[in-house]
């Protein structure tokens, strides 16, 4: 199987997936259960995202990270207490450590002034 992988027609079809609205969204409704930890990873790699110093491999991983975040529907259902978020703090977690090379302080930083203009008070970051 020789198949060469396409990053741009991937990165360019991400819509059927993950949404810059749906990730606010989800944040917005979610960001105080989370946990400011998790919260600032996930903001981080939306940031990393929209970066152009992301090497597109590692966009795609980002990607699916960010896309399970935002669905709907998670294999431990978001609103259990304590252990519904779970999964999306492992699959955030695993992301950023899969791209953590990738990552600037720049990028951390701006993900901290995306959620305090999203999350103001609730954001203790």
């Amino acid at each position: 199987m020789n198949e060469k992988f396409d990053f741009d027609q991937m990165i360019e079809n991400k819509e059927q997936h993950y949404s810059d609205k749906g990730f606010i969204n989800k944040i917005k409704s979610s960001g105080g259960k989370l946990g400011s930890k998790a919260l600032h990873a996930a903001a981080t790699l939306f940031v990393a995202l929209k970066s152009e110093d992301m090497p597109k491999s590692s966009k795609l991983i980002v990607l699916g990270a960010l896309g399970y975040f935002i669905l709907p529907f998670d294999f431990v259902i978001d609103v259990l207490p304590l252990v519904g978020l779970s999964d999306d703090v492992f699959v955030i977690t695993a992301a950023l450590a899969k791209v953590y090379m990738s990552i600037t302080d720049d990028m951390k930083a701006d993900a901290d002034a995306l959620l305090r203009e999203k999350l103001g008070d609730r954001y203790k970051g």
